[in-house]
């Protein structure tokens, strides 16, 4: 009995993991990206003014949020429960 619960609950925590793992990378890389591509590219490489070079790395950043939102709901829409084989009982 016990061990029935438990099978139940694994994709349960495998799904919260996922979504996890993905509002990180939600959050987090598009931050990064903004950041890096500010410093690096705009006023590093390019040496733009301080209010135009934000305003490209934030139009850099919401492609990049836009990307990873993509990918996500790709994720979702394409993890299917593949049904199993029905075990013949005797």
């Amino acid at each position: 009995m016990m061990i029935e619960g438990r099978a139940n609950e694994l994709p349960d925590f495998q799904v919260f993991r996922t979504v996890i793992k993905y509002c990180l990378v939600i959050i987090i890389v598009p931050v990064l990206a903004f950041f890096s591509v500010k410093v690096v590219l705009f006023d590093g490489l390019l040496r733009l003014e301080p209010v135009t070079s934000s305003v490209y790395s934030a139009v850099i950043a919401v492609i990049v949020l836009h990307v990873t939102l993509g990918l996500y709901i790709y994720k979702a829409y394409s993890e299917t429960d593949k049904p199993s084989k029905p075990v013949k009982k005797d």
